[in-house]
């Protein structure tokens, strides 16, 4: 079984961090307002715990992509349409409470990445996040 691994991206550094665990941080919604702050989580990394913004927060797939980058939840897959249609379809990644899915909002049915079609496998590649590219979704639609 694999260690859980997740990512966040922190404001204070301006880059993306990598862990093991984490948590919501309970800051008051006035002592947020004061500090023009938006929701916040712990990222516990390798050296030290990072705050993070919780939008951000998402957990390894367990899967690579086309390119061996590794696939969070919240990444934005560009893949083949179908198996018969070449034409490149945006994805995104999403925990749906029991396993990871890809969602687009043209498709009725969610497709499991435990087992995804093999065309959209051997297809897939990041490129983006719904974090720091969310127009990508807008502009697939």
């Amino acid at each position: 079984m694999r260690q859980p691994k997740f990512r966040g991206y922190s404001l204070e550094t301006n880059t993306w961090h990598y862990g093991h665990g984490w948590f919501e941080v309970d800051y008051t919604e006035e002592y947020k307002k004061e500090k023009g702050i938006e929701d916040k989580a712990r990222l516990y990394t390798e050296g030290y715990p990072v705050e993070c913004e919780l939008k951000s927060m998402g957990e390894y797939t367990g899967l690579k992509d086309k390119n061996g980058k590794e696939i969070y939840e919240g990444d934005i897959l560009k893949a083949r349409k179908s198996i018969s249609d070449e034409t490149e379809v945006y994805f995104r990644v999403k925990y749906t409470g029991a396993a990871f899915a890809l969602v687009h909002p043209e498709y009725h049915n969610t497709i499991y990445m435990e087992v995804m079609p093999w065309y959209v496998r051997e297809t897939a590649e990041v490129i983006g996040n719904i974090y720091e590219n969310p127009s990508l979704l807008e502009e697939s639609e």
